[in-house]
């Protein structure tokens, strides 16, 4: 019936995706999605995932999310002797961690379509990021543009 008002039933339920990723200057990728918010105790879980991949130290940009700032983190990074190297950003300074281009790119292939259910989301972001992680030129590009950043705004 054309006169009819239509409805969208929904659950009223908020589910949250989170995804946490780690790249390199050669371009390399590492990422993981969990089911809720970043805590402390998912980081830190996080960080041995990375920690785990290969040998070598680990430079670690943080930002200010708190769960980076845990003294729970702050003591697996100290346990770590070393292997793990971490660096913290000024506040409010997205532009001088490469990683945000990570996202810049993932919301804008990602565009606003809307997706059925969480899984429909989370499968088709899943699906970007590993895109993303494929293109190495486009991973080392992000550390390009923090350098300019950083060269040209002073």
């Amino acid at each position: 019936n054309k006169s009819q008002t239509p409805v969208v039933y929904r659950s009223g339920q908020r589910v949250k995706m989170t995804m946490a990723a780690a790249i390199t200057p050669d371009g390399e990728m590492y990422f993981e999605t969990y089911e809720g918010g970043t805590t402390a105790v998912r980081y830190k879980s996080f960080l041995e995932n990375l920690n785990n991949l290969e040998e070598g130290i680990k430079f670690v940009i943080h930002d200010g999310l708190p769960s980076h700032r845990s003294n729970f983190v702050k003591e697996y990074v100290e346990s770590t002797n070393g292997k793990l190297k971490t660096f913290w950003l000024p506040g409010y300074s997205p532009e001088l961690n490469p990683e945000e281009w990570v996202w810049d790119n993932l919301k804008k292939k990602l565009g606003k379509p809307a997706h059925k259910n969480i899984e429909d989301l989370t499968g088709h972001a899943i699906d970007i990021i590993n895109e993303i992680k494929r293109d190495c030129k486009l991973i080392r590009s992000f550390y390009t543009h923090v350098y300019a950043y950083q060269k040209f705004s002073y």
